[in-house]
């Protein structure tokens, strides 16, 4: 009998390698397919990559993870398939220290107090993408939605320059060529137009965050596709993180004046939470996920400001429900194979 030839792969029609390609559930897989061969990669473009449902990035230090420094070999852990990973960091980002998420990429930052005005970057540690911007106009200044010291800036990739705020505010969000600021606490929300920074109006918290401010442990502004939602979280007396926070979301209406209504539900929506950060996520994008009940519509994904532990939290029910974690402390992490595009 004659020998049966071995099969090679990599000849696979293009046709047939597009079919599969495009029943790729997952980020690893699909980035592990592009790297069977030469052929594949180039075959399988990143822009037809799937949709990932967040990860946690580790830290390494007993605080947050925005006081982290990227290692070689940086971890991450899917909540949601398990999976525990590494990410190879290319020389020239190891050591610096990042904040995050932004739109996938990760915002690094020189390590040292002079440095901190002059270079920053943006990073994607699975494409190996570095995306330099311009110095920022003041020291302190944390860019792409960050808070800062004194003042802060809104960096516009569109015209590759920097809008500088009037003054000290926390918790920036950009939605519709607007951008709206609350402090950490809540409080008052303050508008301003992307194209000039000057603030235009400020918008009062909801009478309910009011009266219960001393218990408000954070405030948050996410854009979705219903609207512009405020998020708060507050905390009961009790030293037991399960049963200690519980959260109000609000949605921002238009007529006569702009102002807060308080919503029982958010629908198919999930929210992810960090210390300095939220986005939102459709999880009718992940119908495999949800079916298998790895993501719950109607939550909040929140990191614990007690112990950076990441915790999901019921909206319908109002309870809070511990999640599985590997590090001792960690970020939310968006990852995606698109390339960022800075303008002229």
């Amino acid at each position: 009998m004659c020998e049966e030839k071995e099969r090679d792969w990599s000849d696979l029609l293009p046709e047939l390698i597009n079919v599969i390609s495009k029943r790729i559930p997952g980020l690893c897989d699909y980035i592990r397919f592009r790297a069977v061969c030469k052929r594949w990669h180039s075959l399988v473009p990143m822009s037809d990559a799937p949709q990932e449902l967040p990860w946690l990035l580790e830290g390494n230090g007993n605080n947050h993870a925005i006081t982290t420094h990227l290692q070689e070999k940086h971890r991450f852990f899917s909540l949601f398939t398990g999976e525990t990973g590494t990410i190879c960091v290319k020389p020239s980002c190891q050591g610096k220290s990042f904040r995050g998420p932004s739109q996938g990429h990760l915002l690094l930052l020189d390590v040292g107090y002079t440095n901190v005005r002059k270079k920053c970057h943006l990073f994607n540690p699975l494409t190996k993408e570095e995306v330099w911007v311009p110095p920022r106009p003041c020291i302190f200044d944390l860019p792409v939605h960050k808070d800062g010291f004194e003042s802060w800036a809104f960096f516009d990739v569109n015209t590759n320059e920097w809008i500088a705020a009037e003054r000290r505010t926390s918790h920036p969000c950009c939605y519709s060529t607007r951008m709206l600021i609350s402090s950490r606490r809540g409080t008052i929300a303050e508008l301003f137009p992307v194209s000039t920074g000057v603030k235009l109006a400020e918008i009062p918290p909801p009478p309910e965050e009011t009266q219960l401010d001393s218990q408000c442990v954070s405030s948050h502004l996410v854009g979705t596709d219903g609207g512009l939602r405020r998020v708060s979280m507050y905390s009961r007396c009790c030293s037991n993180t399960e049963h200690c926070f519980y959260f109000r979301i609000y949605q921002m209406e238009y007529e006569d004046c702009l102002s807060w209504e308080e919503l029982s539900s958010i629908g198919d929506r999930a929210l992810f939470v960090d210390v300095d950060e939220a986005f939102s996520i459709n999880t009718k994008s992940f119908p495999a996920a949800t079916s298998a009940g790895l993501v719950t519509p109607n939550s909040i994904y929140f990191l614990s400001p007690h112990d950076f532990k990441p915790y999901r939290y019921d909206i319908q029910q109002g309870f809070v429900q511990r999640l599985p974690c590997p590090f001792k402390t960690c970020t939310w992490f968006l990852p995606t194979l698109r390339t960022v595009t800075i303008g002229p």
